[in-house]
């Protein structure tokens, strides 16, 4: 027998909705239907009207702007090339990967460093890192933004033993960032490693990073290792999953 339930109007309108606007009908930037022209299109009342929009919005489809309206979210993704974001002529050229990366692609790059602490570190940090009891890191905490919106919060770890009393407990490590400021110390870049999954955002960090309710984020643990295989840092990239994309080029036998 045929399953004659239906969906919700509220979610029949706005699947019709998503779909003309993954088919670019409604692209990006433009202004959807009003409220009133949304109501006599569909035959629905203001309140499903209200629905309809809460459901693209959770999506990550469209945003609200005070006193003009709701419009189809523009997508300039933050392309993260991982395989050449630590690449040494950055370095050399003076630039942070964040930087050469943003101001590759024509846009703007701002961090913002907002604490640096010695801490007992977490227990996932001190594996990863391979310390033993009692051993401490330098924890920097920073927010990075893109043409003034916050794209990615990322804390880094680094031990004590190798940060202490350098440029990497200042607020800028210097031209080429961190990893300049670790070759000062001995220590050069030579291999990394990454682990990356897809979340829904913890406490927190929905605000930090001014996103859409249902956006989800990316979570990234890099782990540099130096010329003597020993662990240098580990960094805990939060990413918004609608402002960036990740790409790897790996080697294979």
């Amino acid at each position: 027998m045929t399953d004659q339930r239906r969906l919700p109007r509220s979610r029949e309108v706005a699947l019709e909705l998503r779909r003309a606007i993954e088919a670019g009908d409604l692209p990006p930037g433009s202004l959807l239907p009003s409220e009133r022209e949304l109501m006599a299109q569909h035959q629905i009342s203001s309140a499903t009207v209200h629905k309809v929009i809460t459901l693209l919005k959770s999506a990550g489809l469209v945003v609200s702007e005070v006193g003009r309206g709701v419009f189809v979210r523009r997508r300039p993704e933050l392309i993260r090339h991982a395989h050449d974001r630590y690449a040494r002529r950055w370095r050399e050229s003076g630039k942070a990967p964040f930087r050469a990366e943003v101001e590759a692609q024509g846009r703007s790059p701002r961090v913002e460093v907002t604490s640096i602490a010695r801490i007992d570190p977490p227990q996932w940090v001190a594996e990863r890192l391979g310390l033993s009891a009692g051993e401490r890191v330098v924890r920097r905490e920073n927010t990075y933004f893109v043409d003034d919106a916050a794209v990615q919060i990322v804390n880094t770890y680094i031990p004590l033993t190798i940060a202490a009393g350098t440029s990497l407990e200042e607020e800028v490590p210097g031209p080429g960032g961190i990893y300049a400021a670790f070759e000062e110390q001995g220590h050069r870049l030579t291999r990394m490693r990454e682990e990356v999954q897809a979340r829904m955002p913890r406490n927190g960090e929905v605000e930090r990073l001014n996103a859409e309710p249902g956006t989800p984020v990316l979570d990234v643990l890099h782990v540099s290792y130096d010329q003597d295989e020993t662990p240098m840092d580990v960094s805990h990239f939060v990413l918004r999953g609608d402002e960036n994309v990740l790409t790897y080029e790996l080697p294979t036998d």
